[in-house]
């Protein structure tokens, strides 16, 4: 939990991109926001405290006001930089939270309450006339949540690249496009693969909005991980992700997904290199 308040440190610390962002205090997500992407009815319980003890379970938290705040906290991160993203014309936004990928409509999963990607996007495409929108998630672990939520929409392509034996094992559910990986993927298969797949999605899906879920959790020796990729590897897969989204004028809100490297300093910098690639490319162009 520590990385969070890590990761917004190291940043307004870094005199390089100290004056390339502005960091700002998102509200909480209302019950109306959430109902956008979710259960009316799994909201209105959460926020009350009445789910079940298996349902607390599935979601690895236990119940408490403060959880619920966090929750509405973290998705409010994401709907107030779609917001800015849209009304103020910018390449990029971010949320230093988020990218929560395991929550379904009706229940949370593997740490996710609220599934902040999907319901920014909801929101994206009822207020600002969104029709096409692309995810690019890059967590380690498949978003099932997300592309759960998007099954059957048009408008949504979900493209998900994860580790074939990873979490989750039971609940998986089926993307646009998912490429599995073996273990010990390293940074030359994996950037391939990106090389390959970038321009084939914004090619045949032309979205408007895009969605980066840049968990760093693919990195070597990351407690969950399972995958190889170095942080320089991380760095140059966040490059050729954004580059394409700028490269095709498609404005980009990021969220933070996973990391868990012991110690977690590894993690924060492999966090922050996100926020730091997208703050200092676009002052570039």
């Amino acid at each position: 939990m520590s990385k969070y308040r890590l990761t917004r440190l190291a940043l307004e610390q870094d005199a390089s991109v100290r004056d390339l962002m502005e960091i700002r205090e998102a509200s909480q997500a209302t019950e109306e926001d959430l109902a956008l992407a979710h259960d009316s009815f799994y909201v209105r319980r959460f926020f009350e405290g009445h789910l079940s003890p298996k349902e607390m379970r599935s979601i690895g938290f236990p119940w408490s006001p403060g959880l619920v705040s966090r929750a509405r906290a973290s998705a409010g991160g994401t709907l107030a930089a779609t917001r800015a993203l849209l009304e103020w014309q910018l390449p990029f936004t971010a949320n230093i939270a988020g990218g929560t990928h395991h929550a379904f409509a009706d229940r949370g999963e593997g740490f996710c309450v609220f599934n902040d990607i999907a319901v920014s996007a909801r929101m994206a495409m009822a207020e600002e006339g969104i029709e096409r929108v692309l995810v690019i998630d890059l967590d380690v672990h498949q978003g099932n949540g997300t592309s759960a939520i998007f099954a059957g929409d048009e408008r949504v392509t979900t493209f998900d690249v994860h580790g074939d034996k990873n979490y989750p094992w039971k609940t998986r559910s089926t993307s646009t496009y998912d490429v599995a990986l073996p273990d010990a993927t390293g940074d030359e298969e994996y950037l391939a693969l990106l090389r390959e797949w970038l321009p084939r999605l914004f090619a045949q899906h032309q979205p408007q909005l895009v969605f980066f879920q840049a968990g760093v959790d693919a990195m070597e020796k990351d407690s969950f991980g399972r995958l190889s990729l170095t942080r320089k590897g991380l760095m140059e897969r966040n490059k050729m992700v954004l580059s394409k989204c700028l490269e095709e004028g498609v404005p980009t809100v990021i969220t933070m997904g996973g990391g868990y490297s012991r110690p977690i300093d590894n993690t924060v910098e492999a966090h922050a290199d996100v926020y730091r690639a997208a703050a200092q490319m676009y002052p570039a162009q």
